[in-house]
């Protein structure tokens, strides 16, 4: 386990993390393939806020709408008009998404909240409604029955104007199908057994033209360390069977700057300030961040910066293991910052 947390930097210090250079090798269809040393550019990341104004906590997510950064987080909602420094409770209440189990998703403009539960994965009590907030302020029930599978643990992406609702788990059984909507009420399955294995917590996002499907695994049993990528959600490629040799976990999967980012890489039931990143979703290389290691972390892109928040980890202190949650505010850009 990690013991301790790097040693305080200056909130106005940026760091210098990640280079490349050219090459010219290329993979086995005949594409450049992606090194860390291919491009002459520089990545820094800089601390813009030492505590926000939402708790630490882990596993809730970020959104850059409407002209903001807003945090969804379990205890109320936050906003930040100045990427990241200050922030402002809303008016606009809790919902009481479990988003450990179930997932808000940014559509047309919109933040959708895809389903309900009660319980945990052991005792499940799943439900269908579908809710939204378009102006920031209220909640607005779109169904109250709809028809999304009943899951928890699904990955989840807007593509090619539709909702996207990848794997999951829905207390008995793990699936490995897809499912789209364009309205959030009614849902199509687009492929009912895909080539990569049943699955819960799979990441799912949009790089190139197509959605990416990276990881997740079994509920106390394997990870899974694949990528597949599809055109339409019905037909799927296997991108790799591994990112690195040990699979990663609790990381938060996002396109930025023509690459895919794993925020928060952790492996071997330990924590650490990583992330994978690749320019093809074939090859990977790992790069250390110099914010403290954590897992279940929120990401955005909000202008032309990475913004990474949140996340937990944990020490040991006599013998017992204490968690610690994060509500400092990062970002990543070129050069700078």
């Amino acid at each position: 386990m990690i013991i301790g947390i790097p040693p305080a930097v200056s909130s106005a210090l940026t760091l210098l993390i990640l280079t490349w250079f050219p090459a010219c090798s290329v993979d086995r269809f005949g594409r450049p393939e992606w090194l860390a040393t291919r491009e002459l550019s520089t990545y820094t990341w800089t601390r813009v806020s030492d505590q926000a104004g939402f708790p630490g906590g882990y596993n809730f997510p970020i959104f850059s709408i409407k002209g903001k950064i807003w945090a969804f987080h379990s205890q109320g909602n936050w906003y930040s008009e100045d990427e990241g420094k200050s922030w402002i409770r809303a008016g606009l209440p809790a919902l009481g998404l479990n988003t450990g189990y179930q997932q808000y998703l940014q559509f047309k403009d919109s933040i959708y909240a895809l389903g309900a539960m009660r319980g945990n994965y052991l005792n499940l009590k799943l439900d269908s409604r579908i809710t939204r907030t378009t102006d920031m302020k209220t909640w607005e029930v779109v169904a109250q029955k709809s028809e999304l599978p009943p899951r928890v643990f699904y990955g989840a992406t807007v593509f090619k104007g539709q909702m996207w609702l990848v794997g999951g788990f829905d207390g008995t059984a793990y699936y490995n199908d897809v499912w789209s909507s364009i309205d959030g009420i009614k849902w199509t399955r687009v492929a009912g057994n895909c080539p990569w294995a049943q699955r819960c917590n799979p990441s799912c996002l949009v790089f190139e033209g197509k959605m990416w499907l990276i990881g997740g695994g079994i509920i106390d049993g394997e990870n899974f360390n694949d990528v597949w990528y599809s055109a339409d959600g019905a037909t799927w490629t296997r991108a790799t069977d591994k990112t690195i040799t040990t699979p990663v976990f609790g990381y938060s999967a996002i396109a930025f700057d023509g690459k895919i980012w794993l925020v928060g890489a952790n492996r071997n039931g330990t924590f650490k300030s990583a992330m994978l990143v690749s320019g093809d979703g074939f090859t990977w290389e790992e790069q250390d961040a110099p914010w403290s290691p954590r897992g279940g972390v929120a990401t955005c892109i909000h202008g032309n910066k990475m913004f990474m928040t949140g996340g937990k980890y944990s020490v040991a202190e006599n013998g017992n293991i204490r968690f610690i949650y994060n509500n400092d505010v990062w970002c990543l850009a070129r050069g700078a910052g």
